[in-house]
Parts: C-alpha cells; structure tokens; sequence
C-alpha cells in the first residue's frame, strides 16, 4: 500500500472515535452556515462531513445537500442524526480527493 493511501486508512481508523464530540461542532455548523449565505434550494456539498452537524443544518435551512466522508461509522451516525431531524440528505461513502460528482453540480 502506497504512503498516502495508508495515511488515509489511519485517518478512517481515528475520525471513527469521534462521535462523542460532535455535540462541539453544532454552534460552528450553525455559523458557518450563516456565513456562507445558505439558502432554501441551494444545491450543498459537505465533503469530510463527519457525523452530519454541518449537513443537516444546511438541509434545515432548505438546502439540497449532499454529504461525503471517508469514514464508514461517521456517515452511519450522520445518517441516523439526519434522520432524528428529520432531513434527506445524499449521503456518500468517498475521498475528498476523488469526489464522486460532475463539475458544477453544486452552488
């Protein structure tokens, strides 16, 4: 396995232990997405989107969201967070480097 590749896989391995702090990262997520002016029916990429907080409060917001990330357990925790709020979001297992999506698919 090539050197960067193994770098991605420890970094799978490790962002998988970081649900329990992603209370920490939803004042961020709200500000953030203020700050880059979300609006309703906006077409939204959320790449390494970890468990969601981002995601979903643009999707609140009426965004049309798709959301990627290389860790397989973090995407599972977004997905039942997006559920309890009650959000659709295209979620996707997938490499920020390799984004599985055409050019100017989103706004």
């Amino acid at each position: 396995m090539d050197p960067l590749a193994q770098f991605k896989e420890a970094q799978k391995q490790g962002w998988a232990h970081f649900v329990p702090f992603e209370a920490l990262t939803t004042p961020p997520a709200a500000r953030l997405i203020r700050h880059a002016e979300v609006v309703a029916h906006q077409r939204v990429l959320d790449v390494a989107c970890g468990t969601g907080v981002v995601a979903i409060t643009a999707a609140r917001a009426s965004a049309r969201v798709s959301a990627l990330d290389l860790t397989p357990q973090l995407l599972e925790r977004a997905r039942e967070n997006a559920q309890l709020a009650n959000v659709e979001i295209d979620w996707r297992e997938g490499d920020a480097e390799q984004l599985p999506f055409d050019d100017v698919t989103f706004d």
